[in-house]
């Protein structure tokens, strides 16, 4: 009678049926939970990439910020040869770096006399490279956070894929094992 309770256990239709349920878990698992996990990952994805480029962008500035204050050190250093025209491009490359990155502790040193100050577009350049710099840090920290953010999504991905693998490799094996039962 043990042996009767056994078969009904083992009747062909119970191992195909349950092989096929297992076949269907794992393509919920991989289609379903694997692919949320998968766009969440490609969302993260964007925004890295997104922080990348705003990354280059402010390396970029930086270099730039530079370079402007290189080329006006040469023409301010020498008073005698600043002219109308040397003057004009220094406020508006000071009133332009100042808007650029609220620099608003500057706004009474540059309101002085229009005389060219070459301590006043070190320190305006230096605070604008200044506010660069942290940019960068905070862009940084923001992109490391992000990928942060997505390791434990690749981790359950991961694990997510090999419980899908052993579902549907039981599965068939349940659906093989009934024509190994027939014999």
């Amino acid at each position: 009678m043990a042996r009767s309770g056994l078969d009904r256990w083992l009747a062909p239709w119970v191992l195909v049926s349950t092989g096929v349920v297992f076949n269907v878990l794992s393509a919920l698992i991989s289609r379903y939970f694997i692919g949320l996990n998968n766009d969440q990952i490609n969302i993260i994805n964007r925004e890295i990439q997104q922080k990348q480029v705003l990354l280059d962008s402010l390396w970029q500035s930086r270099i730039e910020e530079d370079r402007k204050k290189e080329f006006f050190i040469p023409l301010l250093a020498d008073k005698p040869a600043a002219t109308e025209v040397t003057e004009s491009y220094y406020r508006e490359y000071l009133a332009e770096v100042q808007n650029a990155y609220d620099l608003e502790d500057f706004t009474t040193r540059l309101q002085q006399p229009a005389e060219v100050n070459l301590q006043l577009l070190l320190d305006l350049s230096d605070a604008a490279q200044q506010s660069i710099i942290e940019s960068i840090n905070n862009t940084y920290l923001e992109t490391l956070d992000r990928q942060e953010r997505k390791l434990p999504l690749e981790g359950d991905n991961s694990r997510l894929f090999s419980i899908a693998i052993f579902l549907q490799v039981i599965g068939l094996i349940l659906v093989l094992a009934r024509d190994l039962r027939r014999h």
